[in-house]
């Protein structure tokens, strides 16, 4: 089959869990179909490392964005959406290289289907006609918008929020239901997205982790510390860590004499932590940092989709310890395969009682690799994927068949 995918960022090199997933899935479905991978650069390693997506897919091409990084374009940018009826995280991936090569691509090869990644990209769906098209939701955006706009105080920057909530809403109403399927990656978001157009049609495919490289230790050489895996330039996380560090962490303090807590992830200029806390920074292979551990923590208050960080840290048998929000999504039990906690001392006490537990520790970090098995690997949920491509397929040959 001929996929042309699309992506708003480079998957690789892997940074984040959007690349992640993009990647994961991406290079399975290149093993069976001929790819044409059409993207954005973000940043300049993108650039410099995109010959592994090349030798990965059948063809692999980058853009760069319209506003080039530039702070003064992005603000012509900004200024320009307010009159705009697209919400600026549509309009910002706009560029008519891009649609010139679309459409270039669409005359050229016989293509049996548009894989979109992520919503934004539906801008272009004006020229998808003819084609099936499968939109990916690595969340509900318009969901995710809202949830930070309950956490701004910043009155200016919540009423620019918004206007764009208004418009990325009816965006995503509309482009869902222009999509001939829906990808979500969880039954929660799956039935938002079915409430908000019910001709939409959504299947379920979950995130994942590779688990042959993301394997338990072993041996348990643990310390007496806490982690938290995620770049910080990222307003959930950033929030996430904040809200850890003002509530969270004290209450440990109290309790627990000598710890540490190491954040894994890109940092933030304007992050102010204790020095008990130690920033590492991106880091390729987060697996040497999230063993030296006891605890990997998600005190996130804001999100959408589900965490690949918890995928990779259940799959390498970790206690966790975890907001509702932060696990929301997967098929996980509250005291099997993790803790839940959403009030702060009830999450501190939790993971107090793990640093000096390790019986409870261990068992659920077991628990929590065996269920990574069982559902989440990358290679299941390939599979699934692949089968909606081939009903997709099936439909277009139909509806051609009736033209």
């Amino acid at each position: 089959m001929n996929i042309l995918f699309l992506s708003s960022k480079s998957p690789y090199p892997i940074k984040d869990g959007h690349s992640m997933r993009t990647f994961n899935l991406l290079k399975r479905m290149a093993k069976n179909h001929r790819v044409f991978l059409l993207t954005y650069f973000l940043s300049k390693d993108e650039e410099e490392e995109f010959e592994e997506l090349r030798r990965i897919c059948f063809s692999a091409e980058g853009f760069k964005l319209p506003s080039g990084g530039s702070t003064f374009l992005l603000a012509i940018s900004l200024f320009k959406n307010l009159f705009s009826p697209l919400p600026f995280v549509a309009q910002k991936y706009r560029s008519r290289e891009m649609l010139a090569r679309i459409k270039q691509i669409l005359k050229d090869e016989k293509i049996d289907l548009i894989h979109v990644d992520i919503l934004p990209l539906m801008n272009y769906s004006a020229v998808f006609d003819h084609y099936p098209v499968l939109l990916v939701e690595h969340n509900v955006e318009s969901l995710l918008l809202r949830r930070r706009i309950t956490h701004t105080r910043n009155l200016i920057l919540k009423f620019f929020l918004w206007l764009q909530y208004a418009k990325l809403s009816l965006f995503e109403t509309k482009q869902i239901g222009n999509a001939d399927c829906v990808a979500a990656v969880s039954e929660e978001e799956r039935g938002i997205l079915i409430s908000m157009n019910p001709d939409a049609r959504v299947e379920l495919v979950p995130n994942g982790v590779d688990s042959d490289f993301f394997q338990p230790a072993a041996e348990d050489k643990a310390r007496n510390s806490i982690i938290f895996v995620g770049g910080l330039n990222w307003f959930p996380n950033l929030d996430g860590i904040s809200y850890f560090c003002e509530q969270i962490q004290p209450v440990i303090r109290l309790r627990v004499g000598e710890f540490s807590t190491v954040i894994v992830g890109k940092e933030d200029k304007g992050f102010r932590y204790a020095s008990s806390i130690t920033q590492t920074g991106f880091v390729k292979d987060i697996r040497s940092f999230v063993y030296a551990a006891k605890v990997f923590i998600v005190p996130l208050r804001i999100g959408g989709g589900t965490r690949l960080k918890i995928l990779d840290a259940m799959a390498m048998g970790k206690a966790i310890v975890s907001t509702s929000i932060g696990c929301e999504g997967l098929a996980v039990k509250n005291g099997i395969h993790l803790i839940i906690e959403d009030d702060p001392r009830r999450f501190a006490e939790a993971i107090v009682e793990l640093l000096v537990n390790d019986q409870k520790r261990l068992a659920l970090g077991k628990n929590a690799r065996q269920l990574v098995e069982e559902k989440y690997d990358w290679g299941i949920i390939a599979r699934g994927l692949d089968g909606i491509y081939e009903n997709l397929r099936k439909k277009n040959v139909r509806n051609l068949r009736t033209i």
